[in-house]
């Protein structure tokens, strides 16, 4: 994925879900993800994301799924 991609795929993730993506990315780069994670998220949503980033066959387990297939090209597509 080239930062193109990633730009737009961060812009439709801030459109569907209102989390802004940017502060996001600042907190990631900051070492302030957790905190910014438990702040936007649910309890369940943030121990299932916290799974997925640290657990590399469950976020390849995720990624693989028609789910999450389609997931991606229609964030990608904008749609």
């Amino acid at each position: 994925m080239n930062n193109n991609e990633i730009n737009r795929l961060m812009k439709n993730a801030q459109q569907k879900t209102g989390i802004d993506m940017n502060k996001m990315k600042q907190a990631a780069e900051s070492g302030n993800l957790d905190d910014f994670i438990n702040k936007n998220l649910s309890s369940d949503a943030t121990k299932q994301l916290k799974n997925v980033l640290t657990n590399k066959e469950a976020a390849e387990k995720l990624l693989s799924t028609p789910q999450a297939k389609e997931l991606m090209k229609k964030l990608m597509e904008g749609k």
